[in-house]
C-alpha cells in the first residue's frame, strides 16, 4: 500500500470549515494579486508609470492583501460551518437506529440539500424495514413463527451461568412421532400447517400449566429447530418433579390428534431433558447430551421421555468407538464368511450352506453379528460389510465345486443394503467376478423387507431369476405377510424361522404353526429350510411333516471355510436316513 504524501496527510487532518477558510484564503490572495497585476501592468502600459512606480505604497497594499485574505477566509468558514452541522445531522440521523428522520432538517433551504434529505431518509427508512427483515430471518423460524435455534442459544448462553444446583434449569430436545410418514402423506405446504400447529400446542400446553409447577415456566424459551424438532429452555426449573410434570403435560397435550386440511393426523411426541448445572454447563453439552437422551427413547420404546444420565455418554463414546473400529475393519476386510450347512431330508446329503457374517480381529478374536450389524446398519457400513460377504462366499463355492462339492450357498441381503445399493449389479459383478454360476447363489431377504416393498423385490430378482439365482424368504412367520403378496413375489424358498423351530417342543400352537407354513410352501410349490433345528425329535417332526431341508447345531454351526471343507468330506449322508429310521 502507497505511503500518502504530506499535502494528504495534511488535508486529511483538517475540518470541512478550515478547509474552506484556507481555500478562501488562498483564493482571495490570488485574485487580488492578479488584480493589482493587471492594473499594474494597464498603467506601465499607457505610460501612465514605470514598473517600479506602484499606485499604492508596497506596505499599504501588503496590508490590503492580507485583510483581503483573512476576511475571505473568516467568511468561507463561517458559511462552511452552517453546511458541516447539515452533515453531522445527517451523520447522527445514520448513526441512530430509532430516530424516523433527520433532526433540524426541515426547513434546510437550499434545493439540493432539501433533495439530499428526502433522498436520504427513504433510502434508510427502505433499509432499515430490510434489516428488521434480515433480523426476523436470522433469529425466527419462519415456519412456525418461533424463536430459532440461533435466538435460544443467545438466550441460554445469557442465562446458563446463573443456574445453580439450589436452582436449576432445564432443557428439553424434543421431537415429534412419526413425523415423516404424516409429511408424506400431507405433502409440503400441509407440512408447514402441521408444523404451526404443533408449536402452537406446545406453547399453549405450557401456558396451561397450574401452580406450582407454572413457577417453573417463567421466562422459558419454546424454539423450533431444524426439522420436526423444539426445544423448550427453562431458566428456572425449580424441581426435578417440576420439569416431570412439564413432559406429562407435553405428552397429554400431543394424545389429541390433528386436524389438517380435513386430515386427521395423529402425532405424539418425545423428548430428551437435560438438567442444569448438574448434567451441562454449556450450550454444546445441553444438545448434545438431550440428543443422547432422545436417541435412547428412540432406541427403547419408540416414544416418550428420559432424562440424561452419565451412562449415556459412556455408551455414545464406545458406540463411537466401536463405528471407528468398524470402519477399520471394512478398509482392512476383516469380515469373513462361515458357513453352516443345510441338510437334504429326502437324500440327507448337504446340499447347501448359509454363509454367516463374521468379524475376525487382527489378534483373532471372533466378533458375533449380533455386537456390530445393528450399528453397521445405522452407519450405512453394512453395505461394505455385505458386498465382501457376498464375495467372500461365492469365491468359497467355487472352490468347493472345483472340489466335486454341489452345494450351493446362501447370502442374507440386508434392508438398508437393498435400499441403497443397486443389488442386481452387485451381484452380476460379483457372479462375474467368482467365476461362480449364477443357479448356485441363493439371496435371503427378511419377510418384512418383502413386505414393504414388493414391486422392488420383484424388480430386483427378475434378471437374476433369469440366470437362475435362487431368492429365499428369511424369518418367514415373524412378519405381516400374507398369500396374495406371496403370489406375487419370486421367491423359491421358505426359511421357517428358529422360534417355531425351538418351540416344537415346548409350545402346543408352535406345531400347527410350522404344519401351516409347510403347507403354504407346498401349495405355492417352493421348498422350505427349518432354521435353528437342534435336537433328533425336532428333526423327525419337520422330515415327517414334508419340510425340505434343514440347518441347525444338530448338524454343525457356522464353520470357516477349511472347517467346512473338512465337514463335507467327512459327512456321512446314511447318517441322517440312519436316524430317521431309528
Amino acid at each position: 500500500m502507497r505511503k500518502p504524501n504530506i499535502i494528504r496527510r495534511t488535508l486529511g487532518t483538517m475540518s470541512l470549515p478550515a478547509f474552506a477558510g484556507v481555500f478562501g484564503g488562498l483564493l482571495s490572495a490570488v485574485l487580488t494579486g492578479g488584480f493589482i497585476l493587471l492594473a499594474q501592468t494597464y498603467r506601465v502600459l499607457t505610460g501612465m508609470a514605470s514598473w517600479g512606480e506602484l499606485w499604492l505604497p508596497g506596505l499599504v497594499m501588503a496590508a490590503f492583501c492580507g485583510v483581503t485574505v483573512v476576511l475571505a477566509g473568516i467568511a468561507t468558514f463561517a458559511m462552511t460551518q452552517t453546511f458541516q452541522r447539515i452533515l453531522k445531522r445527517f451523520l447522527a440521523y445514520l448513526e441512530d437506529a430509532d430516530s424516523v428522520s433527520p433532526k433540524g432538517m426541515e426547513m434546510v433551504s437550499l434545493s439540493e440539500l432539501r433533495h439530499l434529505r428526502i433522498a436520504v431518509t427513504r433510502t434508510v427508512r427502505r433499509l432499515r424495514r430490510e434489516n428488521e427483515s434480515l433480523r426476523r430471518i436470522a433469529f425466527v423460524d419462519t415456519r412456525t413463527g418461533l424463536p430459532n435455534r440461533i435466538s435460544l442459544e443467545r438466550e441460554i448462553e445469557a442465562r446458563l451461568p446463573a443456574a445453580t444446583y439450589e436452582a436449576p434449569a432445564a432443557f428439553f430436545l424434543l421431537d415429534l412421532d412419526q413425523f415423516s410418514r404424516a409429511a408424506e402423506r400431507l405433502g409440503t405446504h400441509a407440512t408447514d400447517t402441521l408444523l404451526r400447529a404443533a408449536g402452537a400446542r406446545l406453547t399453549q400446553a405450557l401456558a396451561r400449566l397450574e401452580a406450582p409447577v407454572s413457577a417453573s415456566v417463567e421466562g422459558s424459551v419454546v424454539a423450533a429447530l431444524h426439522s420436526d424438532q423444539f426445544a423448550i429452555f427453562l431458566p428456572s426449573a425449580i424441581s426435578r418433579e417440576n420439569v416431570s410434570s412439564i413432559a406429562r403435560a407435553i405428552r397429554i397435550a400431543f394424545s389429541h390428534p390433528f386436524e389438517i386440511n380435513g386430515q386427521v393426523v395423529v402425532l405424539g411426541m418425545s423428548g430428551g431433558i437435560v438438567n442444569a448445572p448438574e448434567d451441562a454447563d454449556s450450550v454444546q453439552k445441553l444438545f448434545r447430551h438431550a440428543e443422547l437422551a432422545l436417541r435412547q427413547v428412540r432406541t427403547e420404546s419408540a416414544s416418550g421421555f428420559r432424562y440424561f444420565s452419565p451412562r449415556l455418554t459412556r455408551v455414545a463414546r464406545g458406540k463411537y468407538m466401536l463405528e471407528a473400529e468398524l470402519r477399520e475393519a471394512v478398509t482392512n476386510r476383516e469380515f469373513k464368511a462361515v458357513f453352516q450347512p443345510k441338510i437334504d431330508f429326502a437324500t440327507g446329503r448337504i446340499v447347501g450352506a448359509e454363509a454367516l457374517a463374521r468379524w475376525q480381529r487382527a489378534n483373532g478374536k471372533v466378533i458375533s453379528p449380533a455386537a456390530f450389524i445393528p450399528l453397521a446398519e445405522e452407519t450405512g457400513l453394512v453395505n461394505q460389510i455385505g458386498e465382501q460377504i457376498l464375495e467372500s462366499a461365492c469365491y468359497s463355492a467355487v472352490r468347493w465345486m472345483r472340489e466335486g462339492y454341489d452345494v450351493s450357498v446362501a447370502v442374507n441381503v440386508s434392508p438398508r443394503q437393498f435400499i441403497s445399493v443397486d443389488v442386481t449389479e452387485l451381484v452380476l459383478d460379483v457372479l462375474k467376478r467368482t467365476g461362480l454360476p449364477p443357479d448356485m447363489l441363493e439371496l435371503e431377504i427378511t419377510e418384512s423387507m418383502a413386505v414393504a416393498d414388493p414391486a422392488k423385490v420383484a424388480r430386483v430378482m427378475r434378471p437374476l431369476r433369469a440366470l437362475g439365482t435362487k431368492l429365499a424368504i428369511d424369518d418367514f412367520g415373524t412378519g405381516h405377510s400374507n398369500l396374495s403378496m406371496l403370489t406375487q413375489l419370486p421367491f423359491d424358498v421358505f426359511k421357517i424361522d428358529r422360534q417355531f423351530v425351538s418351540a416344537l417342543e415346548s409350545d402346543r400352537q408352535a406345531p400347527a404353526i410350522v404344519e401351516m407354513i409347510l403347507a403354504m410352501a407346498e401349495t405355492l410349490g417352493l421348498k422350505t429350510v427349518a432354521e435353528g433345528v437342534e435336537t433328533e425329535r425336532q428333526a423327525e417332526f419337520l422330515w415327517r411333516r414334508g419340510c425340505s431341508m434343514a440347518q441347525g447345531f444338530l448338524y454343525s454351526p457356522g464353520l470357516p471355510f477349511d472347517a467346512f471343507m473338512d465337514f463335507l468330506r467327512k459327512w456321512d449322508a446314511s447318517s441322517v436316513g440312519e436316524r430317521r429310521a431309528s
